[in-house]
């Protein structure tokens, strides 16, 4: 898997939707306490929307910032 790819993966919030269904299957399997499944649930979704913050502004500031659009006039010419 390349790192783009593994990137790309954490931050989508379908994966962390399917993390969080995961470990509430866990906990409701080994009958937790039903605060103990909303503690569990509020730091995992505190802890993907930390990653995606954390790749969406990586990704933003990676981009070059002086780009400048131009367009060329002799596209534009009239024969």
């Amino acid at each position: 898997m390349k790192k783009e790819d593994l990137l790309r993966k954490l931050g989508s919030r379908k994966f962390w939707a399917c993390v969080s269904a995961v470990i509430i299957a866990l906990i409701a399997f080994t009958n937790a306490a039903p605060e103990t499944t909303e503690r569990v649930v509020a730091l995992v979704s505190a802890i993907g929307g930390l990653c995606i913050y954390m790749l969406s502004e990586g990704i933003a500031d990676s981009k070059p910032s002086d780009v400048t659009n131009y367009i060329e006039t002799k596209d534009y010419r009239e024969e």
